[in-house]
């Protein structure tokens, strides 16, 4: 096992406004589809294809995710980190506060990883995908089917790396819509973390999506290669729309990460 790809970061601290009143005292990662949490879903994938040393970065109702990650993976071995300020910060703040997940005892960045938003499901399958492009920096993008002005967009170049993320990409440049999972390699990991702080200092990247540092790397020579994940089955859980699709694709996807 590659161990660039053994460790992950799920991101999950914020607040969820827009699945009201459902997220008004649970944390979204903690709403249930298909009869388990969306959280349950993602760390049984992880946990299934190898990445053995997930952490969790949570904020709204911290200790409700901890409570249930402890009671439903005793054993495992899952790293907890709190952004006390997720009310008034983005998620580029958290998973700056995750960095040390990735330190050796020194204070180097020594570790890859993988890096997930906590409101997918998606097949796991997606992971082995990931996993085989070891040494390389990726982000797993869709680009078969319906496209909106709410997702995450790219754009590549003629080799397939990115040129463009976020969601000022201009639809008619749309190459596809990042996912929410994407790996990056220790040398990347210690360049990403840099351009993070950098920015959370100087203020911007307190409220900010963390595409943008992804895109400070890429204007910078970062070569992020976009995974185009086919038809295998995602959706990002942002509205109660799509959580009524989740549910639906959840009974299509039986054992989703204990294949």
């Amino acid at each position: 096992m590659s161990e660039i790809l053994s460790r992950a970061i799920v991101v999950a601290a914020g607040r969820a406004v827009r699945l009201r009143p459902l997220t008004d005292e649970t944390p979204k990662c903690l709403l249930p589809v298909g009869g388990r949490p969306i959280l349950q879903w993602i760390l049984d994938a992880l946990l299934a294809h190898g990445f053995t040393y997930p952490a969790i970065v949570v904020g709204f109702h911290a200790e409700r995710i901890r409570q249930f990650v402890r009671a439903t993976y005793p054993s495992e071995r899952i790293r907890f980190f709190a952004n006390p300020y997720f009310e008034r910060t983005n998620n580029a703040y958290s998973l700056l506060l995750a960095r040390p997940h990735c330190e050796d005892r020194d204070g180097r960045i020594a570790q890859g990883f993988l890096l997930s938003d906590s409101d997918i499901l998606f097949d796991p399958s997606i992971l082995t995908s990931l996993r085989e492009r070891a040494g390389e920096d990726c982000a797993a993008v869709r680009v078969r089917g319906t496209h909106d002005e709410e997702e995450i967009r790219v754009s590549v170049n003629a080799d397939a790396t990115i040129a463009s993320i976020g969601k000022d990409v201009p639809m008619a440049q749309m190459y596809g819509e990042s996912i929410g999972l994407e790996v990056f390699t220790p040398e990347t990991a210690q360049r990403l973390f840099q351009t993070l702080e950098r920015r959370v200092r100087s203020g911007e990247g307190r409220t900010e999506f963390y595409e943008a540092s992804f895109q400070e790397l890429i204007r910078n020579g970062t070569r992020i290669h976009a995974v185009d994940i086919g038809d295998r089955p995602v959706v990002e859980i942002d509205t109660p729309d799509d959580l009524a699709h989740a549910h639906r694709l959840a009974e299509t996807m039986a054992g989703i990460g204990k294949n």
